[in-house]
């Protein structure tokens, strides 16, 4: 059975992570009908895995039930941690990270598209990384799966740039998140980019007044 939206549906990867947690209300307050997705999620329906074509192609089939349409998807879903030189580096290791943070914007992106592509509107938002840009020695599978991110991101937005969309990514340098914090202790806080700050600019990037941007990198460094 159909329920339908009436208003602006925002599909998000990733919502309970340290990112998800401060994008997810922002988007509610803007007045979005936001719909969460994460590998804790509560509801087992919304609990899948994202670089999984099957699982996601099931999952939007039961969004898409459920709300009718999706206007917006935010892929936030992405990681970092500690890795060898690309000398030492596993296949276990690469893939992994690889697939997290690469992967999972493309399959996100492939299974959302269509849809919009169909209903000749919508946005699509990703984040890419400042490593991503430059490579940085000791972020081999990071550095290569955000630099992918952001081509993925331009090829996208050139691909649908007479049907309505937009396609764009955000590229933080250090987000400030409890699990940042964490991992980077005697780091200056200060210096890293507050997540609410890149919260409003996916809201912005998700409205009407930003419907001409598209295929473009919003750099968001603070002073990290």
């Amino acid at each position: 059975m159909t329920h339908g939206s009436n208003r602006r549906v925002a599909l998000i990867t990733g919502a309970a992570g340290g990112l998800g947690s401060a994008v997810v209300p922002v988007f509610k307050s803007a007045g979005y009908d936001v719909v969460g997705c994460d590998a804790a999620h509560p509801d087992e329906k919304m609990r899948f895995d994202v670089t999984d074509r099957v699982a996601v192609e099931a999952g939007l089939d039961g969004i898409l039930a459920d709300r009718g349409h999706i206007d917006v998807l935010v892929n936030l879903v992405g990681a970092w941690r500690p890795q060898s030189p690309v000398s030492e580096i596993s296949d276990e290791d690469w893939d992994g990270l690889f697939d997290v943070n690469f992967k999972s914007v493309l399959v996100m992106s492939r299974a959302v598209l269509p849809h919009m592509i169909q209903r000749g509107a919508g946005r699509i938002i990703n984040v890419g990384a400042k490593q991503g840009q430059h490579g940085v020695a000791g972020n081999g599978p990071y550095s290569v799966a955000k630099a992918g991110v952001l081509a993925l991101t331009e090829v996208m937005a050139d691909e649908v740039r007479d049907s309505g969309i937009t396609v764009n990514a955000v590229i933080p340098s250090i987000i400030d998140t409890p699990g940042n914090r964490a991992g980077m202790p005697d780091a200056d806080f200060g210096a890293w980019v507050p997540p609410d700050q890149l919260a409003a600019i996916m809201v912005f990037l998700a409205s009407e007044e930003a419907a001409s941007i598209s295929g473009d990198r919003i750099q968001v460094f603070n002073r990290a």
